[in-house]
């Protein structure tokens, strides 16, 4: 939820595409949604949640490999240059040089300077307080001679900077470095998912709807989108697949989710005339985005989804109407049971989206699971938008695959 509302931040506010500035932080990334948008990309986020950034920090901070310089030092070293044969032409991976890339770009060092500047001026103050005192340690121990209180300034002031230098590591190798590997394995999982969807395996569909609906209409059965029940398929995103036999619980708020049950109970959706319960159809989630968006001049998301074409029906076993505990908005839960599978056909008019933002299966088959379209063109290129300080790290890695 936080990292959606700063997606959703920093979209809404985003000048450099509206020919303003540009945003101090996040603005290539920013520049990358929208190019995203307007060209019909499909969009991967590849980053950790801070919460695990924390957790990792916390588990590294007793290991001694955690504080090592050399990734450090090795990162601010000047454009090395290495080629590899690999079958019959020659690949060339370059470094990117951070001291070329400020020299060439001054304000690609303005977030930097901005969020280090504090603790360097705290810390050159620190060191301006401590050389005086050491002067005037000095400066008085030479009458006296007594050097003992001006030699252990000095040796406190070295071992700040020594100890300053680690935490800097630190900091290096566990921010910087080891989500690197994160970002190189989120490229790699989105080059394969791309794949899928190029041969078949996976749809993708995109669309806007409305969220800043009422109490009132998430009232039960208020307004319910219709559809035709012997024809149609609601269709409903999971991470995980859904288990023939298997029960599963589900926490619905959103409206869209809310609107999608009413409409299923309404209508009374059965996959044959035997089943007794309501039905929807779920569908492995392989990738999501969401951004803010306007909706006939009202708040809205825009959503792009990439899915797999095989699902599973699910029925609703038991359904429980609740409220939230601080707004007291209306949430359902609601307990499934899966059921027999069925595969989407590949042709776009098989996925349709209703009025209220949930997703239809238009020409489905319970039968028939095809086999996936294989594509003539096997490239798949990914464009990858990292921080500076994870360019190099990054380029390494995937350059090994």
């Amino acid at each position: 939820d936080t990292a959606q509302a700063q997606i959703d931040a920093s979209v809404q506010t985003n000048p450099s595409s509206r020919g303003g500035e540009e945003l101090l932080y996040g603005s290539d990334f920013v520049a990358a949604v929208t190019t995203c948008q307007e060209n019909d990309i499909p969009l991967f986020l590849g980053d950790e949640y801070a919460q695990e950034t924390k957790q990792r920090l916390m588990q590294q901070l007793f290991r001694v490999e955690a504080y090592s310089p050399i990734p450090l030092v090795t990162s601010l070293v000047p454009d090395m240059t290495t080629t590899k044969a690999r079958a019959a032409d020659i690949s060339t991976t370059s470094r990117i040089s951070l001291i070329d890339t400020f020299r060439t770009d001054p304000n690609k060092l303005t977030p930097l300077a901005v969020s280090s500047s504090p603790p360097l001026v705290i810390a050159a103050l620190a060191l301006l307080l401590q050389n005086n005192e050491a002067a005037a340690s000095i400066a008085y121990s030479s009458s006296s001679g007594a050097l003992v209180d001006a030699v252990w300034n000095v040796l406190e002031t070295s071992l700040s900077i020594v100890l300053s230098f680690f935490a800097s590591c630190f900091l290096f190798n566990t921010v910087i470095v080891e989500r690197d590997e994160i970002l190189a394995d989120s490229t790699i999982r989105a080059w394969n998912v791309l794949r899928s969807l190029k041969n078949g395996t996976f749809i993708r569909k995109r669309w806007e709807f409305r969220v800043n609906t009422s109490k009132n209409e998430n009232e039960k059965g208020a307004g319910a989108s219709s559809f035709d029940a012997t024809t149609e398929l609601p269709l409903f995103t999971l991470k995980r697949p859904l288990i023939k036999g298997k029960r599963r619980s589900l926490n619905l708020f959103e409206p869209r989710w809310l609107k999608m049950i009413d409409s299923v109970t309404n209508e009374g959706y059965t996959s044959s005339s035997s089943a007794s319960s309501p039905q929807f159809g779920c569908v492995r989630c392989t990738n999501k985005f969401y951004s803010a968006a306007s909706v006939d001049g009202l708040e809205g998301r825009y959503a792009d989804i990439i899915f797999e074409r095989k699902g599973a029906l699910a029925s609703i076993v038991e359904l429980k109407e609740g409220k939230r505990p601080t707004s007291g908005d209306r949430k359902i839960g609601v307990t499934i049971e899966g059921g027999d599978e069925f595969t989407i056909d590949d042709e776009s008019t098989s996925i349709s989206v209703t009025k209220d933002g949930y997703m239809i299966a238009n020409k489905w088959d319970s039968n028939d699971l095809s086999k996936p379209i294989q594509s003539d063109d096997e490239w798949v290129k990914v464009v990858v938008v990292v921080g500076l300080l994870h360019g190099n790290g990054v380029v390494k890695l995937l350059s090994k695959d």
